[in-house]
């Protein structure tokens, strides 16, 4: 039977860093003018903190032969209960402030004290959940830019899976990190209308591109595909975008009483109130636009018809109805019309059946090789089959011939990073 004797080795410990017997580190925490020296030695703190190991090994002994290391971001407060906690293994938190209880957990994170996170973590969860609630924006800042505060964020989870509008209507959700709006279109019981779900995504979408207009009805196929290319990053895996939910949130966003088919969270409730007929014919016609835009022209035809028959008189139905129809009898007498070929091309891009978005805008591009559209696309259509080098020579040529196509260098931008990223990956 092995006797063990840690409380007298814990206080013995805790001597040691009252008296500073023999100390070889200085640690210098605060700012001017309140800056607390704290004396202390280099094998207690690489025995016990690897941060302050590798601190360590990058900084010399002075003159004095002391290592000195500063701490200008921690407060005296925190570091004391740390600096304790190193040497001889005990923290009580029970009388302390919940908010510099907080900040001990987030500098534990930094220096990697994975018990006492893990114990802090519990504390405040157990003790102080109220204050966790009422400060929750600071915390599920945190618990999403830390791996280890897995707790944290779990509580997080379940607060903004049950009251998601404390994310979605703070001042704040336009300016979220995309890895924190994905990580809360993933939870599972988000309890939001899908509808209100894919209007609060195409906002933030819109927010990170400020070159979009207001209006969606001002919106021409190089926006559509810019808020393509946004949603991508939000959902960047097939298995999570479904094949048709691009074409339903866009159509969501410019007609929202128009019913969707995606299913990625669990469907939307439906209204049950009636409008106005002119507030129906409004929204089909939008939608028959939104199909229009998206290259689906039978099903604008149907909406833009339905629309007609609500208003007949309304000229911008009856202006699109006649280009759609014209269009397929066009595609019917000419099937190598190049400026079709394209769309076409386009529309399978959306629907990320790419080796036939390719077919369609080769065929387009042998008749009109310097068309800047078809480039693009079909350069964006290569970066998403992973294809960089022949994405890059179609990105290029068509900046050679649109040097100030916006979406152009964003996707030639974006299949840059991809490309450094592939290669350090194959170096590692």
């Amino acid at each position: 039977m092995i006797a063990k004797f840690f409380e007298k080795l814990s206080n013995n410990l805790n001597e040691l860093l009252n008296n500073s017997d023999e100390y070889n580190v200085v640690i210098e925490v605060g700012q001017a003018p309140k800056i607390h020296v704290f004396k202390v030695h280099s094998i207690i703190l690489s025995s016990r903190c690897l941060y302050f190991k590798d601190k360590l090994s990058a900084t010399t002994y002075n003159d004095k032969n002391v290592k000195v290391i500063k701490q200008d971001n921690v407060s005296i407060e925190v570091f004391e209960i740390i600096i304790k906690y190193i040497y001889d293994g005990t923290v009580s938190l029970e009388n302390i402030n919940t908010s510099v209880i907080f900040e001990l957990l987030i500098v534990s994170n930094k220096f990697g004290l994975e018990e006492l996170i893990k114990h802090i973590q519990s504390f405040l969860l157990e003790n102080n959940a109220s204050w966790l609630r009422f400060n929750f924006s600071r915390v599920y800042h945190a618990s999403f830019k830390y791996d280890n505060l897995k707790d944290l964020n779990q509580f997080c989870a379940n607060i903004i899976a049950k009251h998601p509008n404390i994310i979605f209507d703070s001042d704040e959700f336009l300016t979220l990190p995309e890895n924190i709006l994905l990580f809360i279109l993933k939870l599972d019981n988000l309890q939001m209308d899908e509808g209100k779900i894919w209007d609060y995504t195409i906002k933030w979408g819109i927010a990170q591109n400020p070159s979009l207009p207001p209006n969606p009805d001002q919106w021409s196929d190089d926006h559509f595909l810019t808020l393509k290319y946004v949603v991508e990053k939000i959902w960047p895996y097939q298995k999570i975008l479904d094949p048709t939910l691009l074409t339903d949130i866009t159509l969501n966003f410019m007609a929202p009483n128009k019913i969707i088919t995606s299913h990625f969270l669990p469907p939307r409730t439906t209204s049950t109130t009636i409008l106005p007929p002119r507030n129906i014919a409004s929204e089909l016609r939008k939608s028959g636009e939104a199909y229009r835009i998206m290259g689906k022209y039978n099903e604008s035809l149907i909406d833009l018809t339905k629309s007609l028959e609500i208003e007949p008189n309304n000229t911008f139905a009856l202006k699109n109805r006649e280009s759609l129809a014209d269009l397929n009898k066009a595609l019917k007498i000419e099937p190598k019309d190049a400026v079709a070929l394209k769309f076409r091309g386009n529309t399978y891009g959306r629907m990320h059946e790419y080796e036939k978005s390719l077919e369609y805008l080769n065929q387009s591009l042998e008749m009109e090789p310097d068309d800047a559209f078809a480039l693009k696309v079909r350069g964006d259509t290569y970066r998403m089959m992973g294809r960089y080098e022949k994405s890059l020579a179609d990105l290029n040529r068509s900046l050679e011939i649109k040097p100030d196509d916006a979406f152009a260098l964003k996707v030639r931008g974006y299949t840059y990073r991809m490309m450094v990223d592939m290669s350090n990956q194959l170096q590692t």
